[in-house]
């Protein structure tokens, strides 16, 4: 009989689907929130198997562990050699996570001290090459120590990685739980984008028709920042320029460098900015195509009889970041209304023989995506002087993927 805990494995996606996730937890007072952690790698298809330091193991039971992954939990070894059965079978498909981990637990491993399960394990999976990822949890003071801060420096320079602590309130905080699982995302995600300068825009802007009232569109920005989430995971350097109103609904790793907008010309500062030196441009966000002639510098009363506005189109941020950087991919977002796919598709080719972008991706808004977790679109391109179209549903994180592996595999980026 499987374990009742396992029926949430896959319930949000099957991205660790045949991955093990080895789970390090240590005695930091953090140490509580790895049971969220474990239950949301297995939401997204790992089989989590944890490892707890013999401290650790006082201040939670093991046995809450194994309600969380059903699976047993190693504190100590036997004659098992549980330290090498857990690391030498498929290890191209295991990562090990230490989360929460001590300021105790990153030195003796930066010294190759295996005086319990968790470190022991640990050196196996090493020497093994699987990826270790390490979420340190302490005292600010503890995390502040040179000591600990070499030995943070000499496993990086080992490839081992860090999701870098959250400091508030005198601690090295536990990071939120959504980025620690990118990072493991991360890690078993091939680096097709390495190297990759990518900027991606995400979220509407706002027109100003007086100082509070504004025009703008439905934008969340979980579409863009889909996108963003996406080429990191393959490598790339992404700047993310996005709506500071924007609700994605993701956690954005620190890795990723974002700059915020309001305004129409807040944002093509921005973007512009960006581009420069750039590879590649995803122009998601939902910019304004009209402004007023005129802004009001104070507030319209609201008892005014009648308010003409006179609106007149914003120009294309798109055109001006071409002109900038002639030779950067760039992939536009056309959202459209109430058009079949054959009308989709044929007014964006005519969008694209304008030379402003390489590829679109078209969306027909009326179908309820603009906030939406799904999508449908189409991706458009150019290939040996013909377009080509290929349609895309599911997530917006799905749909995402797709499209990046897709000018990957064609060779367009």
């Amino acid at each position: 009989m499987t374990h009742p805990s396992k029926d949430i494995t896959g319930q949000y996606s099957n991205r660790l689907g045949g991955k093990t996730i080895l789970l390090g937890v240590t005695s930091s007072a953090a140490i509580y929130r790895s049971i969220d952690l474990a239950r949301d790698l297995m939401r997204h298809g790992a089989d989590v198997k944890v490892i707890m330091s013999p401290k650790a193991s006082e201040l939670i039971s093991p046995e809450l562990f194994k309600w969380a992954t059903g699976n047993p939990v190693l504190v100590e070894l036997t004659g098992d050699i549980e330290h090498i059965l857990l690391t030498d079978e498929n290890p191209e498909n295991i990562v090990f996570l230490i989360a929460p981990a001590t300021a105790n637990t990153i030195t003796k491993l930066s010294q190759g001290i295996a005086d319990n399960a968790l470190l022991t394990t640990a050196l196996a999976a090493f020497g093994r090459g699987i990826p270790i990822i390490v979420v340190p949890a302490m005292h600010l003071s503890l995390w502040d120590n040179p000591i600990v801060k070499e030995a943070v420096k000499k496993l990086r320079m080992h490839g081992i990685k860090f999701v870098e602590p959250i400091v508030a309130e005198g601690k090295a905080k536990y990071p939120d739980i959504g980025e620690i699982v990118e990072y493991v995302f991360n890690v078993v995600t091939p680096k097709t984008l390495r190297r990759k300068k990518i900027v991606v825009t995400a979220g509407g802007t706002r027109i100003y028709l007086d100082k509070i009232r504004f025009i703008s569109n439905p934008s969340s920005g979980k579409m863009g920042v889909a996108m963003a989430l996406e080429a990191w995971l393959r490598g790339a350097s992404v700047k993310l320029v996005m709506a500071k109103h924007a609700n994605p609904g993701y956690t954005i790793p620190r890795d990723i460098e974002v700059f915020t907008f309001e305004t129409f010309d807040e944002a093509q500062e921005k973007i512009l900015q960006c581009v420069e030196g750039s590879d590649i441009l995803i122009h998601a966000a939902a910019v304004s195509d009209f402004k007023p002639t005129e802004t009001i510098n104070s507030k319209i009363e609201s008892d005014t009889s009648e308010w003409i506005i006179k609106l007149i189109p914003t120009g294309k941020i798109i055109k001006r970041a071409r002109e900038l950087n002639p030779e950067m991919f760039i992939l536009a977002f056309k959202a459209e209304w109430g058009l079949s796919d054959e009308e989709l598709c044929k007014k964006t080719i005519s969008y694209l023989k304008k030379g402003y972008a390489n590829a679109a991706v078209a969306n027909d808004v009326s179908k309820g995506i603009f906030g939406a977790d799904n999508t449908e679109a189409i991706l458009i391109y150019k290939k040996n002087n013909y377009f080509k179209n290929i349609k895309l549903s599911g997530s917006k994180r799905y749909v995402a993927s797709k499209i990046l592996d897709e000018l990957v595999k064609e060779g367009l980026i």
